[in-house]
């Protein structure tokens, strides 16, 4: 399985249910009262924008199976969002008041210092995903 192959599917797996919880509920999968809280507070924009944000990681990480679009310019794409969402998820993990843990956490950390692990690592495999030759994938 090329690199390209694997930044696919591990976007899709994180995102895609990330998208799709937070379609659903975005309050009750992550918000102030959940086991697995990110966030501390939120109101009816925080939802709102959660739902259409997990649309549109729903969408764009699941299309290589859904609309035919192909890997190699996921790979391109993602790039630019992977180092954003890195350097998003280390302000939220250390500079945000407004990330948890929440009170009814099952664990007793701010869980965006979960994400951030896991953004490097997709960050990784999309630098050696860019960097493949001849990978029509």
């Amino acid at each position: 399985m090329s690199a390209t192959d694997k930044l696919c599917l591990g976007m899709a797996m994180v995102y895609s249910f990330f998208g799709i919880t937070l379609f659903l509920a975005p309050a009750t999968f992550w918000g102030p009262d959940s086991p697995l809280s990110y966030w501390t507070a939120m109101d009816e924009s925080g939802i709102w924008f959660g739902r259409t944000l997990g649309v549109w990681m729903t969408a764009t990480t699941t299309s290589p199976w859904t609309a035919g679009v192909p890997k190699s310019a996921l790979a391109k794409l993602y790039l630019v969002p992977n180092v954003l969402k890195l350097l998003l998820f280390i302000q939220a993990a250390f500079f945000l008041d407004t990330t948890g843990p929440g009170v009814n956490a099952m664990l007793p950390i701010n869980m965006w210092w979960t994400q951030i692990p896991v953004a490097a690592g997709l960050l990784m495999l999309n630098l050696q995903a860019v960097g493949e030759k001849g990978k029509a994938a």
